[in-house]
């Protein structure tokens, strides 16, 4: 048997609690059990909720300049506005994280938080964001957005983010083979 890879997404995490890395271990292990690509994207959304303990998650597919709303995750109440597009250029900050691929948060108590996000937030009754794409097929996939409430998203929780994320989008391509 080989000797265990260091790129391992749980060896990845560095600095997380125990908690956070159990629970990070067991969603990487759901989502590769997921038998399509619909699965894993609800198994996702419930991944992110779990391993950044976030109030909801939701994930839209990137069609050029729309952003389709796939599956949105709630540890309480009905999800909102599911099936619903937007312009990705009608939210620059949105726009920077599928192009530049890069992680990006928001949180409506800082003075430079951008205004189209904020605003949205608002209307989803959220005061944080974390936003990350999910990259599959050499191309921004898709959006995975992580909401919070009294809390800003730190660089740890980004980190997580960014390898669970990772993990996702190598389950897109295994799926998406023919």
């Amino acid at each position: 048997m080989p000797a265990a890879s260091t790129s391992s997404p749980v060896r990845k995490l560095g600095a997380v609690g125990a908690d956070q890395s159990e629970s990070f271990a067991a969603a990487t292990k759901q989502l590769r059990g997921a038998n399509n690509v619909a699965e894993l994207i609800v198994l996702t959304a419930e991944s992110f909720v779990g391993v950044l303990d976030a109030p909801a998650c939701t994930i839209s597919r990137v069609i050029g300049d729309l952003l389709v709303d796939l599956v949105q995750h709630r540890r309480e109440g009905p999800p909102a506005r599911l099936g619903h597009g937007y312009l990705i250029s009608d939210y620059p900050l949105t726009r920077a994280v599928i192009e530049e691929r890069e992680p990006k948060t928001v949180y409506t108590g800082d003075e430079d938080a951008d205004e189209a996000e904020t605003s949205l937030l608002g209307e989803l009754g959220f005061d944080s964001l974390l936003m990350l794409p999910l990259e599959a097929q050499d191309s921004a996939w898709g959006l995975v957005e992580v909401y919070g409430n009294g809390r800003r998203f730190e660089a740890a929780d980004v980190e997580v983010a960014r390898t669970l994320a990772s993990s996702v989008g190598e389950e897109i391509e295994r799926l998406s083979r023919p």
